[in-house]
């Protein structure tokens, strides 16, 4: 292909409107990866912060975790953002509070 060819190719493509489509298909996806990067940043520090509370609070193991599930699934609760984050998840952040907080005590 030439380059006239290349820009009469380009030049359809815009006015049938897939290049539009797909430009607005990939800004909805690099926008949603964004915030979602920003939400789990946001639950790792909530996380963070509950596990400090319930190593002094609460004595335990299983008594720290479910207590520490309570209150993140509770302030998830009343920010209104339950359904954004799976149980797992949380108990994922939760075990990764307890590594960072664990490896910064050595």
């Amino acid at each position: 292909m030439t380059t006239n060819n290349l820009i009469t190719f380009a030049e359809a493509l815009w006015q049938s409107g897939i290049v539009t489509a797909l430009l607005i298909l990939a800004i909805g996806w690099v926008s949603e990866r964004f915030t979602r990067n920003k939400r789990l940043t946001n639950l790792l520090g909530i996380a963070e912060a509950v596990v400090k509370w319930v190593e002094v609070t609460f004595d335990g193991g299983q008594t720290q975790k479910a207590q520490a599930i309570n209150m993140i699934f509770d302030y998830l609760m009343k920010a209104d953002k339950a359904h954004l984050f799976t149980a797992k998840q949380i108990d994922e952040v939760i075990e990764w509070a307890v590594a960072k907080i664990k490896e910064a005590e050595k």
